[in-house]
């Protein structure tokens, strides 16, 4: 059965319908191009890596069921693996097991020989082609040019969707989610890459679109949208920085309104281009419209079978009542969640105040550094049980296709982030410098000790110096210095725990793959393989949280300290280098994904922007040298700055919007357009063939076989064969209606 036939067959459409647009696929066998088999030499020919744990310890979870025995879970670990497998070859892929390094788990070694990419990227194309990702000719030669071209990333993610598309879509419907013992599923590094990659950015003060590009070709279009992200956002940080040094040098108040609308007009400038680049990128990348292919989660399993109302496919499906019904109760969760971190952020902050502003008892001097160590220590633990609480309501809201999970997990984690990000600077802002001395009188009540000064906007700039200071080298430590330092220890720590467990224990699986490893370059690789399986999963939602948030400080806070963007674009500067090093040395390799933008991201930021309409207008006129914090009616002339503000910010959005669209040409859809027109001419020609065909077909140009019955026939027996002579007539009738005159 050829590509073209076994798409439509899960698809329940006839192939003869759209024959003469996606022709069947050659049959001879392609050989391996250089491309692929770079891909395949770069390591020893896995493509991906399983990694497979169990436990031989009896745990009864439910106590209504009875115990397994020991036997019992073998048994089940044994048909787990064995499923495994079938699975595997079932679909055409090539593996091998091999002991694991840790005790009780294996690895799963997977190559795809080339027909099921070839199979796997036929579909693919056909289903681009139908959603408008891709506006070139399916039929052209180039598309065998065009696989013979295959990047790294694309063969990793064809094979990654053969691994875990569901059975019913032609794969082998391996997740973590659905396979209980199957831990990971891990591509492997290529360091050669990697080691240039590095090389090459730690030269360089700019990145180009080149490199961007190799990134794209590397780990796919998500990594690569991230870092053309973070290197876009990084330019645009000059124009804020220079503005914030002049604010800086030159005003005593630097929350002045021109000022204050000028940071707003910057970042609604700066979305609106990104929209622009994004596009750009998503054409260029050839991932136009791809979040039209919404694929169903390996992990949604549903209720029911329907078929699809377009395709006509068989699909599972959920009440639409069940799902609302859950996604209104996880809203109760979030809310719960976010309650609990409101509380300990709010709890730090204010041990932080009180012995800083106003304790000035015993041990005062190792008292003060306690809020420090919470917010180091105590609020990353607290956000990271968040993050899996989320996770867990997320799972939990059975989501139907990845996009959905995504959006609605982002803007779980975005919630975290806001209330540890801003929430001690709000109440600052808006609570503790208007009310803070209303503390002093219960001091004395109490009889605390205290040397509280009064309380001003200086506090608020210190406190916001502080995150974007201290706070960013923290995150830089954490993410950089302490796992060189922590890979520096592990290897050694290792071999002193397996000096001192050998003597007790039988031979680790570590020996075992050793005797098994035939030479030198065999066991050189088993312990790459080891490694990079210890390491931890690269989490992109951390880096974009941290942008996110960052662009926040910017955007809502510069008229607080103007220099807040100058040091930003420090930062970022060694954090696009420093990501770069974190997802090569650092982490497991990403496993290569399409996307056509940052996702729900874009939305947060845009979020912020209209938050920052609200911070910067009331702290202009709540800082304002002549504004009494005091009044009864502050409040009041608060809440009209911000109305004002907002409606400012609308306009300007607007503006910008409008002004983008006339003045900046699109080239990015003069392209589309030119390929769609290119595409139709192709088609029209195509067409021009069949009509002539079917015109013609049975017929010819005399055939009076229509006239040949009843008052047609006396009419028109003696008139077909005399066209000459029927002209005649009507000249002669012409002149003589001329000559009458």
């Amino acid at each position: 059965m050829t590509d073209k036939q076994t798409f439509f067959s899960t698809t329940n459409h006839d192939p003869k319908e759209f024959s003469h647009l996606f022709p069947p696929a050659p049959e001879n066998v392609v050989t391996p191009t250089v491309t692929e088999q770079l891909a395949l030499n770069k390591n020893a020919g896995v493509d991906y890596v399983i990694q497979f744990k169990f436990s031989t310890k009896v745990v009864s979870k439910d106590k209504n069921k009875p115990t397994l025995t020991r036997q019992d879970l073998e048994q089940k670990v044994i048909e787990s693996i064995s499923d495994i497998t079938t699975r595997l070859a079932s679909v055409g892929l090539r593996y091998q097991i091999r002991p694991g390094k840790e005790p009780n788990s294996l690895l799963l070694f997977v190559s795809s020989p080339i027909q099921p990419i070839k199979k796997a990227y036929r579909q693919e194309r056909v289903r681009d082609f139908l959603l408008g990702v891709r506006v070139d000719d399916i039929e052209e030669a180039s598309d065998i040019q065009t696989f013979q071209g295959l990047t790294e990333s694309e063969r990793l993610r064809l094979v990654y969707e053969i691994i875990t598309n569901p059975k019913e879509e032609g794969g082998a419907g391996i997740s973590t989610e659905t396979d209980e013992y199957v831990e990971a599923i891990i591509p492997l590094h290529n360091d050669e890459f990697n080691n240039n990659w590095l090389k090459s950015w730690s030269t360089k003060w700019l990145i180009q679109d080149n490199d961007l590009l190799l990134i794209r070709d590397h780990f796919g279009e998500k990594i690569a949208y991230y870092f053309a992200f973070l290197q876009n956002y990084f330019l645009w940080l000059s124009a804020p920085s220079f503005m914030g040094i002049f604010v800086y040098l030159t005003h005593t108040n630097t929350l002045a309104l021109w000022y204050s609308f000028a940071m707003i007009f910057w970042a609604v400038v700066f979305i609106e281009i990104w929209k622009r680049k994004e596009k750009e990128l998503s054409i260029q990348w050839g991932v136009r419209n791809y979040s039209k292919n919404e694929k169903r989660r390996t992990e949604f399993k549903g209720d029911m079978w329907i078929k699809d109302q377009v395709t006509g496919e068989d699909k599972p499906e959920v009440s639409a009542y069940k799902l609302l019904g859950r996604r209104l109760a996880s809203i109760p969760g979030v809310a719960a969640g976010a309650v609990f971190l409101s509380v300990i952020v709010g709890f730090v902050f204010a041990l932080q105040l009180f012995l800083h502003e106003y304790y000035n008892g015993p041990f005062h001097q190792f008292l003060h550094y306690t809020p420090t160590v919470g917010y180091v220590l105590l609020i990353p633990t607290m956000t990271a049980i968040y993050s899996k609480w989320m996770k867990t309501l997320n799972d939990w809201e059975m989501h139907k296709t990845s996009a959905s999970y995504e959006y609605h997990y982002t803007q779980k984690i975005f919630i975290a982030n806001f209330l540890v990000g801003y929430l001690s600077l709000f109440i600052t802002a808006w609570i503790y410098i208007p009310f803070g001395d209303h503390v002093l009188p219960y001091l004395v009540q109490y009889n605390i000790s205290h040397d509280h000064k009064t309380v001003d906007f200086q506090r608020l700039r210190s406190q916001l110096v502080y995150f974007i200071v201290t706070g960013q080298l923290v995150g830089f430590l954490t993410e950089m210095v302490v796992p060189y330092v922590l890979n520096l220890i592990k290897p050694k720590a290792q071999r002193i725990t397996e000096r001192i467990m050998k003597k007790e224990e039988t031979p680790s699986a570590t020996d075992l793959a050793k005797k098994e490893a035939e030479d030198e370059e065999e066991q050189k690789f088993m312990t790459k393989v080891y490694n990079e399986v210890a390491l931890q999963e690269y989490n992109i939602y951390l880096d974009y949280a941290e942008m996110v948030t960052q662009f926040g400080y910017v955007s809502m806070f510069s008229t607080v300290w103007p220099l807040t963007a100058l040091f930003c674009m420090i930062n970022n500067w060694v954090e696009l280098r420093g990501d770069a090093v974190k997802v090569c040395k650092y982490t497991r390799r990403p496993i290569p994904t399409r996307a056509e933008s940052i996702g729900p991201w874009l939305g947060n930021m845009e979020t912020l922007i209209w938050f920052s309409s609200i911070t910067m207008s009331s702290f202009a006129y709540l800082f304002h040298p002549t504004t009494n914090i005091h009044s009864v009616y502050t409040p009041i002339f608060t809440l009209l700055a911000i109305l004002l503000s907002e409606h400012i910010y609308v306009a300007i959005r607007i503006g910008v919007q409008q002004g983008i669209r006339v003045l900046l040409p699109n080239w990015s859809e003069w392209k589309v357009q030119r390929e769609e027109y290119k595409l139709k001419k192709v088609w029209l020609e195509r067409m021009v063939g069949n009509h002539q065909a079917f015109i013609s077909s049975g017929a010819h140009s005399h055939d009076a076989s229509d006239l040949s019955e009843g008052l047609s026939s006396k009419i028109w027996s003696n008139h077909l064969d005399q066209p000459n002579e029927e002209l005649q007539v009507g000249v002669q009738i012409v002149q003589d209606a001329f000559k009458s005159k």
